[in-house]
This record gives structure tokens, sequence and C-alpha cells, in this order.
């Protein structure tokens, strides 16, 4: 008898992912120096600064190297995020009373 739950009595062959990995250079220098295939991209961490490098080849396999600012993501405190939409709400009130005000003196006269 098969025991279903065992693997090694099946002929399944696990699934082979292709090697993966983050391209790491050091400024324009190593930016120079990528090579790439005809007609493909890559993009590049830059070590010495937070700049990531998109890299595109043409069919000739020319490289044009673009650098792209970038910055560490911040999560905005909940806190923050609450009393921004308050100040937002006070502000509309204070608006709406102001306008009110003026409508009751023009009415007054």
């Amino acid at each position: 008898m098969v025991n279903p739950m065992n693997m090694n009595s099946m002929n399944v062959n696990p699934m082979i992912l292709p090697h993966q990995q983050v391209i790491q250079i050091n400024g324009k220098t190593g930016a120079n120096g990528i090579q790439l295939a005809p007609n493909s991209s890559v993009l590049a961490m830059d070590s010495t600064a937070p700049i990531v490098w998109l890299f595109v080849s043409d069919g000739v396999g020319r490289v044009n190297a673009t650098p792209w600012d970038i910055s560490p993501h911040k999560e905005e405190e909940p806190t923050t995020v609450f009393e921004n939409r308050l100040s937002k709400i006070e502000e509309a009130i204070q608006r709406m009373e102001g306008k009110l005000n003026e409508s009751n003196a023009t009415e007054s006269k």
C-alpha cells in the first residue's frame, strides 16, 4: 500500500527556483562596469549612496545607466494621521462659524 503523505513513494520533482540576488555596486565607477545581454534590464543598489541604478541595454548591448534617488520608508504614526484629520475638521468648522457669524451680522442690519 502506498502512503500518499510519503513524498519518497511518489515520483515528484521538487521545483527548482532560479538564483536571485540584489546587485550592489560602488558609485558611478561600479555603474560603468555593468554589462548586460542585449535587450535586458536590471536594478542595482549603490552601496555608497542612497541611489538605485536602472540599467537598460539596447539591441546591440549598449548599456544606459540611470540613477534614481531613494530614501528609507518611514511609517506615519497613527496619532499623527488622526491629528492631521482633526485639525482639518477644526479648520472647516471655524470657516463655517465665520460664515455663519457674517450671515447673522448682515441680517441684523
